[in-house]
């Protein structure tokens, strides 16, 4: 069977479409996977106006037999991105900064969530509106790199940590 060279360019074209939509669309979803890691639920919250920062939440699910670690998180949205952990001291809450990133032990799944820890976007360039989402790349000391998009819905949760 002979396929004409307008054939093939339509062929190639056709298969184009059908490919190109799914590896744009993977830095939009809030569920990837990098080696034996497993990142759901990115999500974020809308921001109040005026605010200079806005916190992502996931879980990562650890499905090898040894450990990895989250150690950046960077984004477009912000000056700046790092991982954060939520403190009680003297009954206030406050961050810090996780210099050395995350522990995502072998066989474990952990949770970043309002109150605990947390990807930090600092001076965010724009308020988060319900319906945004944030385009991330995230760091692990193993598996590499990989895009994520935190989903902005309102009501996902009445923590403040920002």
């Amino acid at each position: 069977m002979k396929i004409s060279l307008a054939g093939s360019a339509l062929l190639a074209l056709f298969t184009a479409t059908l490919v190109l939509p799914k590896a744009v669309a993977a830095e939009d979803s809030p569920n990837v996977s990098i080696g034996t890691l497993f990142i759901e639920g990115a999500f974020t919250r809308p921001t109040v106006p005026g605010a200079k920062n806005a916190a992502g939440y996931l879980s990562i699910i650890n499905e090898g037999s040894v450990p990895d670690r989250l150690i950046s998180v960077n984004s477009d949205i912000s000056d700046k991105s790092e991982l954060h952990e939520t403190k009680t001291v003297n009954g206030a809450q406050r961050t810090e900064v996780l210099e050395n990133g995350i522990e995502i032990p072998a066989g474990a799944t952990v949770n970043l969530s309002p109150g605990g820890d947390h990807a930090a976007f600092l001076n965010i360039h724009h308020p988060v509106k319900d319906g945004d989402i944030i385009h991330a790349t995230l760091g692990f000391e193993n598996a590499g790199q990989i895009d994520i998009g935190f989903h902005t819905e309102q009501g996902l949760s009445k923590d403040t940590d920002q």
